[in-house]
């Protein structure tokens, strides 16, 4: 599937959310040249907004941070959940969507260009674009589009330069949505939405975690908050965060800890304490695991 070189991949061609002040924006492959796809990692601050039609699809893949969100695709009905790490949203280039959340989630955004999906669709099929729509996705859990998207974001992150890396990324994420994500997909091979704890009860184990950060987070009592089985919740849990309660609390933790060490002159043995670790040596070893630098090292640098 050979494409004839398109010009960069500007952030004036998508929706624009790396270029909204209120967000921080980690990285965008814009000043890096690419062209098939656009892509940009970043934490997103509350939003309620009316994205318009662009014409190239997009999909959102969800890092860190669960955001109760809510998507409107024009002529669809109303979509709501607890969306948490690994959860993707894909959406159709062609109808306005109304997107509203009030959280700061951590996403990778990625746009791909209109003509690479029409290339993948008629060397599929033998047929435009138009008779081979984008379904709207929402919150669901895709391996191979996640690992597009791991890809897409480490390529970001190592600041990988537009080429033929980032180009067969592009050509295989169109295979994939016009395979899995279109109106020609068999109904077999759509995935779908998990079963999950109701959102309300996320909502409030999340808010009972940030809570008591400090204190007892046991399996036990996480499951005594929301009234279920502690033999249940693991499983729950990872349905609707794509990850354990140990590893969802420890990375709460460690942000707790940044934030503290960033704001903070206090001891570095108290902010551990305060986040819940068991001494300084504790928080140490997994900061260290976590984010590459020590504690003293991370606040040097600001």
């Amino acid at each position: 599937m050979m494409l004839a070189k398109s010009p960069i991949f500007r952030i004036r061609e998508t929706h624009g959310r790396a270029g909204r002040t209120a967000n921080r924006v980690v990285s965008h492959s814009e000043e890096l040249g690419w062209t098939s796809l656009y892509a940009a990692i970043l934490e997103e601050s509350p939003l309620d907004a009316e994205e318009a039609p662009i014409q190239h699809p997009s999909f959102i893949y969800h890092l860190s941070r669960p955001t109760d969100v809510m998507r409107q695709v024009e002529g669809a009905r109303k979509e709501q959940a607890l969306i948490g790490p690994r959860r993707m949203c894909v959406t159709p280039g062609e109808a306005s969507t109304h997107w509203k959340h009030s959280g700061t989630p951590e996403i990778l955004q990625v746009y791909l260009r209109q003509s690479v999906y029409e290339a993948a669709v008629n060397e599929m099929y033998g047929a435009e674009a138009s008779s081979t729509l984008i379904v709207p996705r929402f919150a669901i859990l895709d391996p191979f589009l996640e690992q597009m998207a791991i890809a897409t974001a480490t390529a970001l992150r190592e600041r990988r330069e537009d080429g033929l890396y980032i180009e067969s990324l592009a050509q295989m994420i169109a295979v994939h949505l016009a395979a899995t994500h279109s109106s020609r997909s068999k109904r077999g091979t759509i995935p779908q939405t998990a079963a999950s704890l109701p959102s309300w009860k996320m909502r409030r184990l999340m808010e009972f975690i940030e809570v008591n950060l400090d204190g007892d987070l046991s399996l036990e009592r996480m499951a005594a908050e929301v009234d279920i089985s502690p033999l249940y919740l693991p499983r729950a849990f990872k349905t609707a965060f794509g990850q354990s309660p140990h590893q969802y609390v420890l990375s709460r933790r460690i942000e707790r800890a940044k934030d503290l060490l960033r704001s903070t002159a206090d001891p570095v043995v108290e902010i551990a304490l305060a986040c819940g670790f068991s001494s300084q040596s504790h928080l140490s070893n997994w900061f260290v695991r976590q984010v590459g630098l020590s504690p003293a090292v991370y606040r040097k640098q600001g």
